[in-house]
């Protein structure tokens, strides 16, 4: 099957306010809170990750769910991908369910081992939104736990939306209403590539060339992942680049506002992850230049 989501990184305290926000919008929480312990495969070398192919066990505290997922592609601020599940009665992986989807018989099946895990808590809120005559039914998953590689450990705070039925274009006005209100990031970036990069298993891939709104996500989400101050002045550069699509999508005095902010916390050398996920402003301005 096919998955449409809009994932937003955030601090824990945000990601709580994010939960009251859902809650005063309507959203109705589906059950007790879970706990989630993933872990993810690969070959020694990332030969999954190199084509952009997530596979994991999932414990979810009454079973087991093994999942495949395949590399995804933007609907505007969305992020679609094929996703195949199917429950297992133990934490193994069974190779042979995979026999319909496109990794059936795949050299690198034969060379798996565990990469990396996840283990969090998530809160699942179902909403209701109708905007303009649209409507849609979307999942609300509120995570907050950590991910560990390598004898190391890295937190995991994200808020995503996934389209369950309705208008997918929903998603992006759902998440401009609330970051108005809640600082975040618009992260393309993976639990499964946060996890490689912990890892350090394979390539993460390069931006693109140019100053098209997509590359500037790529930067902006990768320069998040790595989390190295030494790369604001780079970054700087790209995001200078963008003025004239900010004007053009009416997002002028965003673009200002957003720009002063990241030049502030390149001048303190502030860490990517935490000035990005805190900037007011920034998550707005994401949606209004993809959507």
């Amino acid at each position: 099957m096919s998955e449409t989501e809009l994932k937003l990184s955030m601090t824990p305290a945000n990601l709580d306010r994010a939960g009251g926000w859902l809650s005063t919008r309507g959203a109705v929480e589906q059950g007790e809170p879970l706990t989630l312990l993933n872990r993810y495969y690969d070959t020694p070398e990332g030969a999954l990750n190199a084509e952009r192919v997530a596979l994991r066990v999932r414990a979810t505290g009454s079973g087991y769910i093994q999942t495949l997922k395949t590399r995804g592609h933007l609907q505007g601020a969305a992020l679609a991908r094929q996703e195949w599940e199917w429950e297992r009665p133990e934490a193994s992986l069974d190779l042979a369910l995979m026999a319909d989807t496109p990794m059936a018989d795949h050299p690198a099946l034969s060379h798996l081992a565990p990469v990396f895990d996840t283990d969090f808590q998530r809160r699942v809120l179902m909403l209701d939104w109708s905007e303009q005559g649209q409507w849609a039914r979307i999942e609300c998953a509120l995570d907050n736990g950590v991910i560990r590689a390598s004898g190391q450990e890295q937190p995991l705070c994200e808020l995503e939306l996934e389209l369950v039925e309705g208008d997918a274009g929903i998603l992006s006005r759902v998440a401009t209403a609330l970051t108005a209100s809640v600082p975040a990031l618009l992260n393309s970036i993976s639990k499964a590539e946060q996890g490689y990069h912990l890892a350090g298993v394979g390539a993460s891939g390069e931006a693109g060339s140019g100053a098209s709104p997509q590359v500037w996500l790529d930067a902006l989400c990768r320069f998040w992942l790595g989390d190295d101050p030494a790369g604001w002045e780079h970054f700087l550069q790209l995001h200078r680049q963008l003025s004239g699509s900010a004007e053009a999508a009416g997002a002028g005095e965003a673009y200002t506002q957003v720009t002063a902010e990241l030049e502030s916390a390149a001048a303190q050398c502030m860490s990517p992850r935490e000035a990005l996920t805190t900037m007011r402003g920034l998550a707005p301005l994401q949606l209004a230049l993809l959507v």
